[in-house]
């Protein structure tokens, strides 16, 4: 499974994580309005003016909900469209050219330099291929809270 499938899983594990908490959250606030709606109607002290208040007040909340939710919606595809369009496939072989052209110039580095900048390498490297390991090793637990995501390689032995 390549890096870009993985973070699309990621973003659609969260977009579906967001989706049940934002909806969770309407809910809890479509109960509260319900609850005070009623309890501005059953008492007698409330005038015409508090309801029409507390009208505007539910209709201001509405409409902040529904821009917070279209910004987001904006945002994940966005999000989408970046990791669709090969910009992050370019930008990781752009980095590692020209670091392996950095490397490459083996009579400009000084010996010490040289083993640090090869130290830090054989580093990435192997915390690269760890992430990739620990994401094939737990993505049933992706796979658990959204059906979306396929099953990679390593789920299959499971």
């Amino acid at each position: 499974m390549d890096n870009k499938e993985i973070i699309k899983q990621m973003i659609d594990f969260h977009k579906t994580t967001f989706e049940n908490c934002f909806s969770m959250m309407t809910m809890v606030q479509g109960q509260s309005e319900k609850l005070l709606k009623t309890f501005a109607d059953k008492t007698p002290g409330i005038n015409d003016e508090s309801r029409k208040m507390i009208d505007q007040w539910s209709d201001t909340y509405k409409k902040g909900i529904k821009d917070f939710k279209k910004a987001v919606d904006e945002g994940y595809v966005k999000m989408h469209k970046l990791f669709k369009s090969d910009t992050i496939d370019m930008f990781q072989e752009q980095a590692e050219r020209m670091f392996n052209s950095y490397l490459n110039q083996i009579n400009w580095i000084p010996p010490d330099l040289k083993k640090t900048m090869e130290e830090f390498a054989a580093t990435y490297k192997k915390g690269c291929e760890e992430f990739k390991k620990y994401v094939d090793e737990n993505i049933w637990r992706i796979q658990k809270f959204s059906p979306n995501v396929k099953k990679s390689s390593a789920n299959k032995k499971k």
